[in-house]
């Protein structure tokens, strides 16, 4: 009789997500295609109804601009750890996945000014760059707290970061290093994320790990 084939080890990072989470997008320091300390890789990840996890796509990214761990408003590091997505976004009319979606437009932010609204989705009149190329598509980041709406849930830690995205890029800066957020530099890859989720997978963010 043949031995039974070894089930492949999980990822280490498997264990710090929740047991009914089947799909993960993680990003992770990389030297593959630079060598700062923004450059990164952004890879999807499915498990199977035997509990296994399949890398099934990877894209290079680029993170803040002075790396991991970030602490305070304005240090230009992105995040580390395991987070939800609060909400994803694009600027047309129609969500092009299934996920939880709202239409950003040019005058939404997420507001990093001090107060009552802080790192909370606001739409501020007289803004024009809300729907800018590089946040034509991708997602919130459920980062210390962030409201959809002004009071709405826990209030986010002052001065903690506020807007931490996923989001693509604007022509011709790819792989430009970002204040914070997650930059997937090719909008095509951006896409095929946004129609990959599913909200019953209990999708997870898992940053640096």
């Amino acid at each position: 009789m043949l031995p039974a084939p070894a089930q492949a080890a999980a990822p280490p990072w498997a264990e710090l997500v929740p047991a009914g989470t089947t799909q993960v997008v993680r990003t992770v320091s990389s030297h593959d295609y630079c060598r700062r300390v923004w450059c990164t890789l952004t890879q999807a990840w499915e498990r199977d109804a035997e509990g296994r996890w399949e890398k099934v796509r990877e894209f290079r990214s680029t993170i803040g601009s002075r790396g991991w761990g970030k602490q305070r408003e304005g240090d230009n590091r992105s995040p580390v750890g395991v987070y939800r997505i609060k909400v994803t976004f694009t600027t047309g009319s129609e969500n092009p996945g299934e996920m939880p979606w709202r239409r950003r437009r040019a005058t939404s932010v997420v507001s990093g000014a001090a107060g009552p609204n802080y790192n909370t989705w606001v739409e501020v009149p007289g803004v024009t760059s809300g729907n800018r190329p590089s946040m034509r598509s991708g997602w919130v980041v459920d980062y210390n707290h962030v409201r959809l709406r002004p009071g709405a849930g826990p209030r986010p830690v002052p001065g903690k970061g506020s807007g931490i995205f996923y989001h693509t890029s604007k022509p011709g800066h790819r792989w430009a290093p970002t204040a914070g957020c997650t930059q997937v530099g090719n909008p095509r890859q951006m896409r095929w994320l946004l129609t990959w989720l599913r909200p019953d997978a209990r999708p997870r963010i898992v940053q640096g790990r």
